[in-house]
């Protein structure tokens, strides 16, 4: 019994330290699921995102996950800058310097860095 367990509990940690946040999707894209990296705060804690590439490469959508952020300030936020990086081959997205939005500071500098740390492991889950 003890072994079964331990087996059990081996087999659980191996399958959590493998677990990317970069998901292949059948059609040829892919979604990072940021939830899942170093947590990137706003000014109420993590503000984790869902990235789309499709599969040319290309950012094709910027998906907030629910979060504790003031909701107004996080819609600011996100439409200001959820389409900055929009039909950008990933390379050049996450070079893209993007101003954050005014009244939004916290929030904005949030959803650069995740979409920044998104497509940073993205480009790094290519090379593998």
């Amino acid at each position: 019994m003890v072994k079964r367990l331990l087996l059990v509990l081996t087999l659980i940690a191996a399958t959590a330290a493998t677990t990317s946040p970069v998901k292949k999707n059948a059609d040829g894209s892919v979604t990072v699921d940021t939830s899942t990296l170093k947590t990137v705060e706003g000014y109420m804690g993590p503000t984790p995102l869902v990235i789309h590439v499709d599969a040319q490469g290309l950012v094709s959508r910027i998906e907030a996950l629910p979060n504790e952020e003031t909701p107004a300030y996080w819609r600011l936020a996100m439409e200001g800058l959820s389409k900055a990086w929009n039909g950008l081959p990933a390379d050049e997205a996450v070079k893209l310097e993007v101003d954050a939005v005014s009244g939004a500071t916290f929030s904005s500098d949030a959803i650069i860095s995740n979409v920044r740390a998104g497509i940073s492991c993205y480009l790094e889950s290519k090379k593998h």
